[in-house]
């Protein structure tokens, strides 16, 4: 890769690329439409990761109510359940914080005859992961969190 220079260069090689499409084709597993426990079981999935990457883990119910009863809030699809996650990495150090910010929901997949795999398994086609959420936005996240810790 000429078009990097040194430092870009070892920040790839420190990434786990093995580690980061494992991680991704785990989350694409998950069918976490809007509004579906999967969401949720998908944020653990993510709160999960952040930890093994040695992030400090802050996880809380959303109060739903009182989200929903706020004047500029607009919801797609009703939700039983709302939970965030956040990681901090190096919080203990003070100074200047790099926020990443993702989601793990999404639209249903629609018709399975224009998927050229399970959208629900992750499939490895040219060095590129294909499945549901993969691009919007499990694959960025997971990119995100990899990269944050390889820096």
């Amino acid at each position: 890769m000429q078009h990097l220079n040194h430092t870009e260069q070892r920040v790839l090689t420190a990434i786990d690329e093995a580690g980061l499409v494992e991680t991704l084709a785990r989350l694409v597993s998950i069918p976490s439409l809007d509004g579906t426990a999967a969401e949720n079981e998908a944020q653990e999935v993510v709160a999960d990761l952040l930890a093994a990457q040695g992030m400090t883990v802050d996880r809380w119910e959303i109060d739903l109510p009182a989200l929903y009863a706020h004047p500029v809030c607009s919801w797609e699809v009703p939700r039983e359940r709302g939970l965030g996650v956040v990681g901090i990495l190096g919080a203990d150090r003070g100074g200047r914080s790099l926020i990443l910010n993702g989601h793990v929901d999404f639209v249903p997949a629609g018709d399975p005859r224009y998927w050229r795999s399970d959208p629900w398994q992750a499939t490895v086609i040219d060095g590129r992961v294909y499945g549901r959420g993969a691009l919007d936005m499990k694959g960025g996240l997971c990119c995100a969190i990899f990269a944050a810790r390889a820096i």
